[in-house]
């Protein structure tokens, strides 16, 4: 008898090694987006452009069960420029989209790494270009030099699900050298509420120490958005405003307002349109410049996964502003501060 025990334990480790096995998981998910693009302003720019309706990127999302209603998880997250094939930063693979490990369980979820802020996760879908293509809204990216909506360095908490409300809060360590915890820190919280056709979320945000231009200041943003599904169009609306404070000078502020609609067309189709407005500064600048964009998309599904979209979008500067509906040298508006942009084309999801 204590043979036969003794001969089956080998077969008995492998049993429970099998079992820990399949407790975890690792998945391989991405998204390709690629638009045939033109752009008419002080001249005419045409191109392929990567994330015409949605950013392009590929990653691999892991889980462990840890037993007792825990759960170990990991997300590596890596933007592509699908036109040329390099990293969305322009240079070789990396995972600045996202990279984290944490814990989740009936306290919520608690990561640490790099990371989309708890702000940007409430607000983005209040947008109905996902802030993607020369459509989307510009309300973090004002300043190419910023990146506001991720962080590095960062700790991440996500509470349950309270009955339609949610709170998250991050902070995320500034690493500087003879430096306090509060050194070119940045920290933020948002709450967010869903009930059936309702949805409404609120953000405030700080960020300590920003090397803005030839100034050091200090940033302080506040976000609110709502939305409304009437089952023939849901509309959405949006504002940020963001307070710099120079070190030594008076603050000036960032405006983005937002509205939009989209509605279902048939079985497959759904058309969309939305306005902004900027009122922003740039390093340096005393003047408040201005822009108007307006928008207006159709996506055709053709499955779940894979869709062909069309995007048509104007812009108007005042002030002198130059924003542009690309981030191209040669795609630059007219004298007048205007510019004109179709998008056609092609996503799919894996």
């Amino acid at each position: 008898m204590k043979k036969k025990i003794i001969a089956s334990l080998p077969l008995i480790a492998m049993a429970s090694t099998g079992a820990v096995f399949a407790q975890s998981s690792v998945n391989l998910y991405g998204n390709l987006d690629e638009a045939v693009t033109v752009i008419d302003g002080k001249k005419t720019w045409s191109g392929l452009n990567s994330g015409g309706s949605s950013d392009s990127y590929f990653g691999l999302r892991g889980q462990e069960d840890l037993g007792n209603g825990l759960k170990a998880q990991f997300v590596l997250e890596s933007g592509i420029n699908a036109d040329t094939g390099t990293g969305e930063n322009g240079s070789g693979l990396d995972f600045k989209r996202r990279a984290t490990v944490g814990v989740l369980g009936n306290f919520g979820e608690v990561h640490l790494g790099r990371d989309e802020t708890a702000a940007y996760k409430a607000m983005d879908r209040y947008d109905v270009f996902n802030h993607a293509g020369i459509g989307g809204s510009r309300a973090w990216k004002l300043h190419n030099d910023r990146d506001d909506e991720r962080k590095d360095n960062m700790i991440a908490y996500f509470s349950p699900n309270f009955g339609g409300l949610t709170f998250a809060a991050n902070y995320a360590f500034g690493e500087q050298g003879n430096s306090t915890w509060k050194t070119k820190a940045y920290y933020n919280a948002a709450v967010s509420y869903e009930n059936g056709p309702w949805s409404a979320a609120f953000a405030a945000e700080q960020q300590n120490n920003i090397d803005y231009g030839t100034s050091d200041i200090r940033q302080r943003a506040y976000s609110l958005g709502g939305s409304y599904d009437f089952g023939v169009a849901k509309v959405a609306a949006a504002y940020r405003q963001a307070n710099n404070q120079p070190a030594g000078q008076s603050d000036y502020k960032d405006k983005t307002y937002t509205l939009g609609a989209s509605a279902p067309v048939g079985a497959a189709g759904l058309v969309k349109a939305s306005y902004n407005r900027y009122e922003y500064h740039t390093p340096g600048a005393t003047t408040e410049f201005k822009a108007d964009q307006i928008a207006l998309g159709y996506e055709h599904n053709l499955s779940k996964r894979t869709a062909l979209y069309g995007t048509y979008s104007y812009l108007k500067n005042k002030n002198g502003g130059t924003m542009s509906l690309v981030a191209d040298a040669g795609a630059t508006p007219d004298d007048n501060g205007k510019q004109h942009g179709v998008q056609i084309g092609l996503r799919h999801a894996f």
